[in-house]
């Protein structure tokens, strides 16, 4: 059972790694068994057990996003799982590319536009880390504010254009690259510990 400090600095770690990418923090706070429900409709590197699938989907959220952030306004927890309310912000500058499964991915231009949703996260604790997660989300709010819904004319001819030029089938496999970069940061970080001699 975790204390409530622990617990909450926990939590505030796991949202950091997510925004700002730190391999280091990712292996102290995420638990080797670790699973995030929510890489379902994540590249495929985000499903990779442990700090690596979080590193992952981290570094495919910010190709897409700049200035992420996650303010988290309040943490339940009773020891052994926690609750977190937040507000996931940023700015879309880059193309956001969601793979649903079962189905092709989908691929969405950059607008330029912010945007600021409230999210509630639930995690579970092992060994005194985070060992799964789950999170229920505003995405549709998140894609009105971005302006690719509804689908009037003005977006359906922007994501005309994104496919017949080629972009949207780039952005795909870039983001599938960028994933698989953040998952290959958690794997170097541990060699080079090893190699130091640091556990």
């Amino acid at each position: 059972m975790l204390d409530r400090h622990t617990a909450e600095q926990l939590v505030l770690d796991m949202f950091a790694v997510i925004t700002h990418g730190d391999p280091e923090l990712a292996i102290r706070c995420i638990h080797p068994d670790f699973v995030n429900e929510e890489s379902a409709n994540e590249p495929p590197a985000c499903a990779t057990p442990g700090p690596a699938g979080l590193a992952a989907t981290g570094t495919w959220l910010r190709s897409a996003y700049t200035d992420l952030h996650y303010e988290v306004r309040n943490i339940l927890h009773d020891g052994s799982q926690a609750t977190a309310q937040a507000l996931m912000s940023g700015r879309q500058t880059g193309p956001f590319v969601a793979f649903p499964q079962g189905e092709r991915p989908v691929a969405l231009p950059p607008t330029g536009r912010a945007f600021a949703v409230k999210h509630a996260h639930h995690m579970r604790f092992r060994d005194g880390l985070i060992v799964w997660h789950s999170a229920v989300r505003d995405d549709l709010g998140m894609m009105n504010q971005l302006g690719h819904v509804p689908p009037h004319p003005a977006v359906l001819a922007r994501m005309a254009r994104w496919n017949l030029t080629g972009a949207a089938r780039r952005a795909i496999a870039a983001a599938r690259a960028h994933a698989a970069h953040g998952a290959a940061t958690i794997t170097e970080t541990r060699a080079a510990r090893a190699g130091s001699g640091t556990t």
